[in-house]
């Protein structure tokens, strides 16, 4: 069994980048997958993330205006004259090819705003500017650890960057969705491997719907926890989603004394640690350290500290 230390490996090394939209396909009803493509980019593992600017790149000239009491402004800004995302989106790396022409970085994004549907609308040749890698990384299985990947929804992405690493050890993957619709993956007609990014990587893979519009109905914990039942070969597991799923997760893990990685989901203005947002209480390892010198939890943050967290340090 692997033993979590008390901290995840953390590359430090990130930049600004300009990217070039390699391809915008609509996965489903409300996801879609974005190819960016850079002349070069930082090494990157599984479980890091980009802070991606979800906004036209234009830079705008000051200007001076006369103002009177009561007078309005005539204003040609673009900032000013429709609604902007004016902070940067963190999403996770869902794949990486590095090819001739540069890294093509893959991200998966779900319409859910101002910023995810100027995304939705970008074609190839477009700019986007990126900032990254940023985060730390999963830590892959000791020798005999079967990999049990849980993703749920727009956690699914990372599940699929780790699939990649999988080729030649066991794993399983397990992928959760409200409906077949919301389903951000290439379904085939293969019952053992019934979604074509796992297999690919010859994963055998259990979907759920909680409609029971495809695969089993029911949640993806429920999955889990038969095949735990099931299977009793030395695991871990690496799991992101929605919260609750994956605090559930965490409690699978915890009561069969499984080793449990998380990728934690929080909204994020920076990505790097300066605005202190993204804030997530865990266990200290010692009590009498810094911080708060006498308490057994702290805070620390998902973009610097994680995202990738083990279930044994987290308090929800």
């Amino acid at each position: 069994m692997s033993i979590p230390s008390s901290t995840i490996d953390q590359p430090l090394h990130r930049e600004q980048f300009l990217a070039t939209v390699v391809a915008n396909v609509p996965l489903c009803r409300e996801h879609y997958r974005l190819v960016l493509r850079v002349d070069r980019f930082p090494a990157t593992e599984p479980g890091q993330f980009v802070q991606v600017a979800c906004r036209d790149i234009e830079m705008s000239d000051e200007v001076e205006h006369e103002w009177q009491p009561g007078q309005r402004i005539a204003v040609s800004d673009h900032d000013l004259l429709s609604p902007q995302a004016m902070l940067r989106r963190p999403f996770s790396l869902a794949g990486r090819r590095d090819t001739a022409g540069g890294a093509e970085l893959e991200l998966i994004h779900r319409v859910v705003g101002i910023g995810t549907d100027w995304l939705s609308k970008l074609s190839a040749g477009d700019k986007v500017d990126v900032l990254g890698p940023l985060g730390n990384r999963f830590t892959l299985p000791m020798e005999g650890e079967t990999a049990l990947l849980v993703g749920g929804g727009v956690g699914i992405p990372p599940m699929l960057y780790l699939a990649a690493k999988f080729a030649k050890q066991p794993a399983v993957a397990f992928c959760g969705a409200l409906s077949r619709d919301l389903l951000p993956l290439t379904i085939t007609n293969d019952a053992k491997f019934p979604i074509q990014e796992f297999a690919t990587h010859s994963l055998p893979t259990f979907v759920t719907t909680d409609d029971g519009s495809f695969g089993q109905r029911g949640y993806v914990t429920q999955a889990l926890e038969k095949y735990l039942d099931v299977n009793q070969q030395p695991a871990i597991i690496y799991t992101c989603g929605p919260e609750p799923m994956m605090k559930a997760v965490a409690t699978i893990a915890l009561n069969r004394n499984i080793p449990c990685q998380i990728a934690v989901e929080r909204a994020m203005a920076c990505g790097m640690g300066t605005c202190q947002s993204c804030c997530i209480k865990v266990k200290k390892p010692d009590p009498a350290a810094p911080p708060l010198p006498g308490s057994d939890w702290c805070y620390r943050l998902a973009c610097t500290d994680g995202p990738v967290f083990y279930a044994s340090q987290l308090l929800w």
